[in-house]
């Protein structure tokens, strides 16, 4: 496979770092712009990263204003009600997603690859689940030729923040019984995301008519144990 040019927002987060280490393991990746908060705080707490050269750190800001090529975008972008508000988590679970996406449509990209959430749909009475099926009809409405909607329980793994809620519900969910609620390890979801993009026709450089493909807890399982 030819080395592809990447854009992972979220990078940060519980998969998104993960995704970014699992990336970098790879020997497609060849470019990775990294948009994060504060990139000078992020390269001086990860040294060896930021040494790597395929890796770009830069703002949001600095990101959209830019023009650079993309092959594929990877996204995990996510907080929470309690950490932002109402309108702090549509600002990112679904405004800055959109926003991301549709910049790097603008540069080429041909495959999406988005954290989304069990339950996502825009008719939901549940806020959270709205702002995720908002943000996956903005997405499919983009015309990606592939685009990938990741729909996990609650996550399991080490978190820069601790959230009591989902570290006792994460616990609870454990029970391979419980199908699509069963919680899984974040790791275990970044690293079929980018087995599924590697292994995607537009991740090959092939034409193919737009498609979306919604991967749940069953799914990820079973590309995990293939």
């Amino acid at each position: 496979m030819n080395t592809r040019r990447l854009l992972l927002a979220g990078g940060t987060g519980l998969i998104g770092r993960a995704l970014l280490d699992n990336l970098l393991l790879t020997d497609w990746a060849g470019h990775i712009l990294l948009p994060v908060r504060q990139p000078q705080q992020w390269c001086s707490a990860y040294p060896q990263l930021a040494a790597d050269e395929r890796l770009q750190v830069l703002t949001y800001n600095e990101l959209f204003a830019s023009q650079q090529a993309v092959d594929l975008m990877f996204c995990a972008l996510g907080t929470t009600q309690a950490k932002a508000g109402k309108a702090g988590l549509r600002q990112v679970d679904y405004q800055l997603v959109v926003d991301c996406a549709a910049w790097a449509k603008q540069q080429g990209a041909e495959l999406v690859s988005v954290v989304s959430a069990l339950g996502a749909n825009s008719r939901s009475p549940f806020f959270y689940n709205r702002v995720k099926g908002d943000m996956e009809q903005a997405l499919e409405q983009l015309g990606f030729p592939s685009l990938h909607l990741w729909q996990p329980s609650v996550l399991i793994g080490e978190r820069a923040e601790f959230r009591l809620a989902e570290h006792l519900s994460g616990w609870i969910l454990r029970l391979p019984l419980l199908g699509n609620v069963q919680a899984l390890p974040g790791e275990r979801i970044a690293r079929v995301m980018v087995a599924a993009a590697a292994g995607s026709a537009a991740a090959s450089g092939l034409d193919q008519e737009s498609s979306v493909t919604r991967y749940r807890v069953r799914d990820i399982k079973r590309l995990a144990a293939a």
